[in-house]
């Protein structure tokens, strides 16, 4: 016997039925963008809203990235509504029939390749719940591979997606509905000539929305806050580098801030050269160059896809030339014989820029765990210094017993600690690194240990992070040197104190005295690119 259904009624808020009622010449449509906007609840309802489950030729599919979250979210939200449609589910199918003939199914595609399980299927209404934890191939291959129209029908062909900001597909998602044009704008595509749109609702936007919800938005951090309240698709939850400012943000100090306005670089800082080579993947190099200060920073960038060593080693040692460099450091994969002919690609490079390079560090968790210290702006909690006072009979005993260098740990530990004057340690210039800037904000933390549960430290690795692992082989070759600087004669400072000399008293004499002394000291422990080869391979 058939349960009684006890009658619901689902009313739409104003940003929802702007969503459903969006002319059928729109293929691609988004929405959402903030938590508490009704996204999942939208995506459910349409094609009941708008009665495609009347159609007998009708076919739909909602999907989410993994089972467990379509089990969980839609399916269950699916069973309040459906049966009051006429709808009946089959659950070894995971689909609705309707009494029309028309259904609805759900999918989940969890590794890349899976959306090739319905390669033998066609929809007119295709839904991806949480868009961003989809890769773009995901999407696109289905969207232009799986969606049609069937014969002698009037049922549209049309593709609807919700998302908060953030996951492994934030940055294809933004470029595609968000950078192009303020939301509520239709984008036409400029291969396809379809027509997509992205319309934004905010938790503020749903009158249904427990207001409490609202206040405790209201409460988060201002990067978290700005994400989640007000949509904002630069900042989001689940960041590794939350730290990281393009711009800067009321509230915070000044100095929270990484990149800044471009200026003339002094010759004498040292400068350091890491590259990540691809060939289908991103060829990204990053020149670094360390002030005084113990400061990185980013003065150029090269980023291509597609270039065959010759190219991009000619163009990088073009780059280069009449550079110095500390040290240069190639991503390991070079060092690879592909068995391609005589030379690996490390020695192609060489062959074809004239630089020598060495095999970057490719400790994953060491090289975040060191771009963080790089970004971090806010300065570490003081050492708790000891509650008693300096003991002159303690002092001698340790000078006796345990020596010099344990006698002034013990003196030091009395001093007050300097404050952190240099904080970012990483600045990149604006403009220069614009791959760069748009990928560190992208980075998330990669799933959890599903044996262990223990929490991932790692950067989950997504197309177009080549970015990424440049700047880590930087850091970390930039935090090495700066631990030799500090155990040994800092050129830098005795540079650094030359030309506050000059600049003071004018003895030019004196100084470049100094300078040859030290560009002396300089050639034994660098190297300069003065030319680069352009050739073929053989």
């Amino acid at each position: 016997m058939t349960p009684t259904l006890i009658q619901k009624v689902w009313k739409p808020h104003p940003k929802q039925e702007l969503f459903s009622s969006l002319p059928d010449s729109i293929f691609e449509a988004m929405y959402g963008g903030a938590a508490g906007g009704g996204k999942s609840d939208e995506l459910v309802m349409l094609p009941v809203v708008r009665g495609f489950h009347k159609e007998p030729y009708f076919k739909g599919i909602i999907f989410r990235r993994t089972y467990p979250e379509l089990e969980s979210e839609i399916i269950l939200r699916s069973k309040d509504w459906y049966p009051h449609f006429g709808g009946t589910y089959n659950e070894e199918r995971r689909r609705w029939n309707f009494s029309s003939g028309a259904i609805i199914q759900f999918g989940h595609c969890e590794h890349e390749n899976d959306i090739r399980k319905y390669d033998t299927s066609e929809y007119q209404y295709g839904a991806f719940d949480e868009l961003t934890s989809f890769t773009e191939f995901q999407y696109t291959y289905f969207v232009h591979s799986r969606m049609r129209s069937k014969v002698s029908s009037n049922i549209p062909v049309i593709v609807r997606s919700g998302t908060n900001p953030g996951n492994i597909g934030h940055k294809w998602v933004r470029s595609r509905f968000v950078s192009p044009a303020p939301w509520g704008t239709i984008i036409r595509d400029k291969i396809t000539t379809l027509k997509r749109i992205f319309i934004q609702c905010l938790a503020t936007d749903n009158p249904y929305i427990d207001k409490n919800y609202i206040n405790r938005l209201m409460g988060l951090p201002e990067a978290e806050r700005r994400a989640k309240l007000d949509g904002d698709w630069y900042t989001f939850e689940g960041q590794v580098f939350s730290d990281f400012r393009e711009n800067h943000i009321p509230g915070e100090p000044e100095n929270a801030i990484h990149v800044i306005e471009p200026f003339d670089i002094p010759q004498w800082w040292l400068r350091i050269l890491a590259i990540d080579w691809g060939t289908r993947a991103f060829t990204v190099a990053l020149w670094g160059a360390l002030s005084p200060e113990d400061r990185l920073y980013i003065y150029q960038e090269y980023a291509q896809k597609g270039r065959r060593v010759v190219e991009w080693a000619s163009e990088i040692g073009a780059l280069s030339q009449g550079e110095s460099y500390r040290k240069v450091s190639l991503c390991r994969s070079a060092w690879q014989d592909r068995g391609e002919d005589e030379l690996v690609i490390a020695e192609k490079f060489k062959k074809y820029s004239g630089i020598e390079a060495s095999q970057a560090q490719n400790d994953r968790i060491q090289g975040k765990i060191t771009l963080e210290e790089f970004i971090r702006w806010a300065p570490k909690p003081k050492s708790i210094i000891p509650k008693s006072e300096y003991d002159p009979e303690e002092a001698a005993r340790i000078m006796r017993q345990q020596g010099f260098e344990v006698y002034k740990a013990y003196l030091k530990s009395f001093e007050p600690e300097e404050p952190e004057a240099n904080l970012p340690k990483l600045q990149i210039l604006r403009g220069r690194a614009p791959v760069l800037v748009e990928t560190i904000p992208l980075c998330i933390y990669g799933p959890n240990n599903s044996r262990t549960n223990k929490l991932s430290e790692d950067v989950q690795e997504f197309d177009g992070d080549d970015p990424y692992d440049c700047v880590r082989y930087l850091v970390m070759d930039a935090d090495d040197l700066l631990g030799e600087l500090r155990s040994g004669n800092d050129r830098r400072s005795k540079i650094a104190e030359a030309v506050r000399a000059v600049e003071t008293n004018g003895d030019q004499t004196t100084y470049y005295r100094q300078m040859e002394r030290l560009e002396s000291e300089q050639r034994k422990t660098s190297f300069a690119v003065k030319r680069f080869h352009r050739g073929r391979i053989r």
